[in-house]
Order: structure tokens, then sequence, then C-alpha cells
């Protein structure tokens, strides 16, 4: 592994997911990793470059391309974040940050094959994984979460009627939870009740983005049974420390 890694954690957890945040964390560190993160980190720009601010953008690479380029290795817990660093800014803006970019999905089971990261402890829960659109349709990601879940024993994972690149979207990208938050949550509600048809006796809900995070768990209160209202929303990294450790 790179020695210089940063961990870029991105405005929704630095701002709203701070416990899962903290998760993400906790696993860095269980991993005896050497990395750091930016007080000041600020934002990526997605959301500028999506209102159509390009050369705003521009100019917050060119910010980025000083601060970030000496470190050898950016890991990234927000797809957003991640599509901004490893596609938009060199292949659409023409700006080249340097350090080679991953999600925090891609490093996580990077460590679990280097035996960094030991699952043993069983999480008897049964889980539904959602794919998120800048993860998957958008960067294609989709197996390094699956073979991550796969991994932590006692999990029982729900399979929706439409996942990878069939996945329904949550609502929550698009910058429509900004501009109009009670219709991305009932978009997050349908998608569960009628795409999905999720369970009642699912536990959570695990995706690799924290504005489904947060979306989805807007949705879920809109569901129609106690028990679907009750179905927690949570990331890999939260699994993971619940599975790390054991005899």
């Amino acid at each position: 592994m790179a020695k210089d890694i940063l961990l870029w954690s991105g405005c929704v957890y630095r701002k709203n997911l701070v416990s899962e945040r903290e998760s993400i964390v906790s696993v860095f560190k269980a991993a005896g990793l050497d990395f750091e993160t930016l007080d000041d980190e600020g934002c990526c720009y997605f959301p500028i470059f999506l209102a159509g601010y390009i050369e705003k953008a521009k100019e917050r690479a060119d910010e980025l391309e000083k601060s970030l380029s000496g470190y050898e290795m950016i890991v990234t817990p927000c797809p957003a974040c991640y599509r901004m660093f490893k596609h938009i800014y060199p292949e659409e803006l023409g700006r080249n940050l340097g350090p080679e970019v991953l999600h925090t999905s891609q490093f996580f089971l990077n460590l679990i094959k280097e035996g960094k990261l030991s699952l043993r402890r069983e999480v008897k829960m049964k889980i539904m994984y959602h794919d998120p659109c800048e993860l998957g349709r958008h960067s294609g990601i989709y197996e390094e979460p699956r073979q991550i879940l796969s991994r932590i024993p006692g999990l029982e994972i729900f399979r929706p009627r439409y996942e990878r690149e069939k996945a329904v979207c949550c609502g929550g990208g698009g910058l429509l939870s900004a501009f109009s938050p009670s219709l991305a949550a009932k978009i997050a509600a349908r998608k569960l009740q009628e795409e999905d048809r999720v369970p009642e006796d699912l536990d959570a809900i695990v995706t690799g983005c924290p504005q489904c995070i947060s979306n989805l768990r807007a949705g879920i209160r809109f569901l129609k049974s106690k028990e679907l209202r009750e179905i927690k929303v949570m990331n890999i990294a939260q699994l993971i420390e619940l599975s790390l450790g054991g005899d």
C-alpha cells in the first residue's frame, strides 16, 4: 500500500454522518495504516460541476492539485468525490490531481486480501446492498462492496429485484435532495417498497454512498409498516467494524 494516504471524507460525512465517518477512521486504524485527514478539506466541487459552473470547478482543481500533490493515494467513501477526482477532473476538465484515487470499498477489499483486516466475528444480520448511481453506473464499481460483504461471517444477504446496472436510484442524487428533499425521500420510499420490495425482517440496508445513506433514512420514515420503518441504513465500514477481531 502507498505510504502517504489521505482519507478524503467528503462534505456529507464531515457535516452530517459524523459517527459513520468515525467507523471509517476506526477501520483505517485497525489496519495499522499511516494516513492523514485534512482539517480544511473543503468541497470537491462535484455539486458545482453538476450545476454548470465549469470554470469554478477548474479553479478548484488547481487549488486541489497544489494541496493534494504530496500524497500517493486519496481514499474516499464518497462516490461523487471519487468520480470527481478519478474521472471528471482529468477526463472532462483536463486536470490531473496526481495521486491514485480509490473508493473505500476498493481500498478495504485490498486490505482484507492482504490480511490487514481480519473479519472473524459473526455479524448475524439480514442486509440488502444498495448500488449507488455514482459508484455503480457512473464508475463501474459493483464487485468490491459485494466481495467485502461475502467475507463477513454470519451475514444473510437479501437481493433486491433490481441491482447492479439496473439498480433503482434512491432519489438522493443530481441535487434533487437539495432542491426538493420531500420528493427525494418519497422516491426512496417507493424504491424500497415497490421496486426492491424489502422484507419486514430486513435488519439493514448497506451502501457505499453517504448521500444514499441520508436519503434512504429519510425515505424509510414514509414506509407503511412499523417493522420496515425500523430498518437501519449503514455504510460498509460499520459492518467491517462489527466483524473485526474475534477468536
